[in-house]
């Protein structure tokens, strides 16, 4: 959110902004008769027409992956057919152990930003060298041109192409299949819960844990950190709504925030080690500390929550170094270990 304002305070200094339509499908009616827009960086009419004001694909937000960064990354497709791909990165050490593997899924409101944008890729590179892990953030599809399930289903098919022998030459033979853990921050801990509280996904004999940075849940009802935001913070009751309005599948019901893919239930995850992070001034805050409560009545011991009083939704995500961040990644390095 960071490096999306800076691009765009950047952009206006310029003569053009490029800008790069695209028609969705999605029938017209799914849209209210006014223009929604998220954070300045996507417009959806009411006719469906979509207007990404930033190509997340390329310069200046993109970082190529690259075999010579202290933390070397590479991009790999993992399935043709949808477009599917990830970036894998492998940390600094030196060792013949083989290392826990981390597969991250990124936030966004399921609309926005891919592994090689800045901030993400930053995280990402940071996430590998705090914990010496390897790597994995999935690029999955974006709303609204591909509504969810769509992006459950990539996780899923990247999940599925760990067991692919393509999948051991990227992640060689360092990578420690039986220390899997499951990660994302925002929109991507939704897409871990739901996938993980399904029974479409493959079997994951080696998942050890999983990290859930301030998860991306709603509901019709409010929650009390919700009734109390000033609409001020990266994330606002109105873009969280204006997000799952663009996210929510276009036929099945209810067509409302209490659409299950909203609020996965707690009992849905798997029985592993589960930490939950939020921020105090995170709108979705009390989310979080709600879904930790209704894991442990279900007598889950492996459960941790950390808040973090002052700070507010991707509060991980700022460029510069912070203590918090310093913070985070040794609370997820001793959580992997």
């Amino acid at each position: 959110f960071v490096a999306a304002n800076a691009y765009l305070e950047a952009q206006a200094t310029m003569e053009s902004t490029p800008r790069i339509e695209q028609t969705s499908t999605t029938k017209a009616m799914m849209y209210p008769a006014v223009e929604i827009d998220v954070w300045c960086l996507i417009q959806v009419q009411p006719d469906g027409t979509v207007t990404r004001v930033v190509d997340f694909d390329h310069p200046p937000l993109f970082v190529p992956a690259s075999a010579s960064d202290p933390v070397p990354s590479v991009d790999v497709t993992l399935d043709p057919s949808t477009g599917l791909w990830a970036r894998i990165y492998h940390p600094p050490v030196s060792t013949d152990k083989q290392l826990p593997l981390i597969v991250y899924v990124h936030g966004g409101g399921f609309c926005l930003f891919s592994p090689g944008v800045d901030d993400f890729h930053r995280l990402a590179t940071r996430l590998a060298s705090a914990t010496s892990s390897i790597v994995l953030s999935v690029a999955y599809r974006l709303a609204p041109e591909h509504r969810l399930p769509a992006a459950y289903d990539d996780l899923r098919a990247a999940l599925r192409w760990l067991s692919n022998p393509d999948a051991r030459q990227h992640l060689l033979a360092s990578a420690d299949l039986s220390r899997l853990f499951i990660m994302g921050d925002s929109a991507g801990g939704n897409i871990i819960h739901n996938v993980l509280a399904s029974n479409e996904g493959p079997k994951l004999p080696g998942l050890k844990g999983v990290v859930l940075l301030q998860p991306f849940y709603s509901s019709e009802e409010r929650t009390e950190s919700e009734k109390a935001s000033d609409e001020q913070g990266f994330l606002t009751v109105k873009i969280a709504d204006a997000c799952w309005v663009l996210a929510r599948p276009e036929s099945n019901e209810p067509r409302t925030r209490d659409h299950p893919f909203c609020c996965p239930p707690a009992e849905g995850l798997p029985d592993v080690a589960v930490m939950v992070v939020t921020g105090g001034r995170d709108v979705l805050s009390d989310r979080s500390v709600l879904l930790t409560a209704e894991l442990k009545k279900l007598g889950r011991e492996a459960v941790e929550l950390h808040v973090f009083p002052e700070e507010e939704h991707a509060f991980y995500l700022p460029s510069q170094e912070r203590e918090a961040l310093t913070e985070l990644m040794g609370l997820i390095s001793k959580f992997v270990s």
